[in-house]
Parts: C-alpha cells; sequence; structure tokens
C-alpha cells in the first residue's frame, strides 16, 4: 500500500475502535479504554520521547487542540500548597481568591480558572513546578494513571452537568470543588488527536507503523 493508504488504515482503525468503546458500560471502562487509545496514539506521534508522561503530555499539547490545556487547576493548586504547608504564599492567597470567587452550587468551567501566566508570574521558584503539576494537560496524565494503574478515578467527582465536552468542577457540602473529566470529554480529546496525528503524518510523510514492533516476537530488547 501506499503511504496515504497507510495513513488511512492507521486513523480508520482507531476510529472504528473508538465507536467500539462508546458502547462500553460503565463509564468507568470507557475512560480506561480511551486513556489507552491515547496511549497508543503518542506512539506514532511523539516517537522520540522518551519518557511515558513527556510522550503523553507532549502529545496532548501538540494534537488534541485542547484550549485549556494550559489552563492551572485553582483548587487542585490550593490543596497541593496546603500539603506542602504553603498556606501563605502569594500563589496560594491568588489560587484561593480564585476559587473563593466560584458561585455556590454552580458548575465552573476551565474558562473560570487560572492562566498559566497568572499562576506561574506569582509563584516563587520552588512553586513553579506545582503549577505546572496543576495544569489540565498534566492533571490529565494524573487522572489516566489512576485510571489505568488503580482501576479507579481521582477525587470525589461525579457527571452531573448535562454538558460533559468539557472538564467542569461541582462544590460539595464540606469539601473542596471536585474536578471532573467526563468520559465524553476523553473521548474527544481522542478524536481530535487522531485527526491532528493523521493529517500531521500525511503532511510530514510518515509512516505511523514505523513506529511499532510487529511479528511473533513479543518483545524485542
Amino acid at each position: 500500500m501506499s503511504l496515504q493508504e497507510d495513513i488511512a488504515q492507521f486513523s480508520s482503525y482507531f476510529s472504528d475502535r473508538i465507536r467500539e468503546v462508546e458502547k462500553v458500560e460503565p463509564d468507568l471502562f470507557r475512560k480506561i479504554l480511551f486513556m489507552g487509545i491515547v496511549d497508543t496514539l503518542s506512539r506514532a506521534g511523539c516517537p522520540g520521547v522518551q519518557g511515558h508522561r513527556e510522550r503523553v503530555i507532549q502529545f496532548i499539547d501538540n494534537y488534541s487542540g485542547w484550549v485549556d490545556k494550559d489552563r492551572v487547576s485553582a483548587q487542585q493548586l490550593v490543596l497541593n500548597l496546603e500539603e506542602k504547608k504553603k498556606k501563605f504564599s502569594a500563589l496560594h492567597q491568588l489560587a484561593k481568591k480564585k476559587v473563593d470567587s466560584w458561585p455556590d452550587g454552580s458548575i465552573v468551567r476551565a474558562d473560570a480558572d487560572l492562566t498559566f501566566i497568572e499562576a506561574d508570574s506569582v509563584a516563587a521558584v520552588d512553586e513553579k513546578k506545582l503549577v505546572q503539576a496543576a495544569t489540565y494537560k498534566h492533571l490529565f496524565y494524573t487522572y489516566r494513571n489512576h485510571l489505568v494503574h488503580e482501576f479507579r478515578e481521582p477525587g470525589y467527582g461525579m457527571e452531573l452537568s448535562q454538558d460533559a465536552s468539557t472538564p467542569y468542577y461541582h462544590g460539595m457540602i464540606g469539601d473542596p470543588w471536585q474536578l471532573v473529566f467526563t468520559d465524553q470529554f476523553i473521548k474527544e480529546i481522542c478524536l481530535s488527536c487522531l485527526n491532528g496525528l493523521a493529517g500531521q503524518l500525511l503532511t510530514q510523510q510518515k509512516n505511523p507503523y514505523d513506529c511499532y514492533e510487529f511479528g511473533s516476537l513479543w518483545r524485542r530488547k
């Protein structure tokens, strides 16, 4: 087959898998399987990146088209800073002020969260890694790890909103705001990454199958 046909076949294969995963119950299983697809696609999207975390996050960065990927979760940042005994830092005050501005009983979307520049500009040197870890793209990977390695979702979030296309927070009495990544949102990340990857493969004239091992031998050293 030609390179164009290989890319089309590759894209079609994963499009079919995404449609099949949509039918799986419960939603926890769908999320785990969608994350598996993102993992697999990242090997073709960022073949030169060695670390798994770095590869998946860079893949999301380059191919997802996720407009809020660099937003910073103010609530996660507050919790992390408090765990690190940094309750009185300028960064904590900024993040806490943001969280306190959210109306009780509401659904809060990512566009109400901190921008990376807002958070990073007031962060002390030893807080900058905490800002990075609280970006949505890094939280996506953290979420993935809980799903894949612990068979559960982090936090206590529930899928309450009728609009499940983007991440959101909901309140819990006596508890922090809970951040929710819905299965619909993760599916959309899969689709956008697949489309972005297919387009880039065509532009760069690269065959995705070169990034995977095939044959009877299961593992090569």
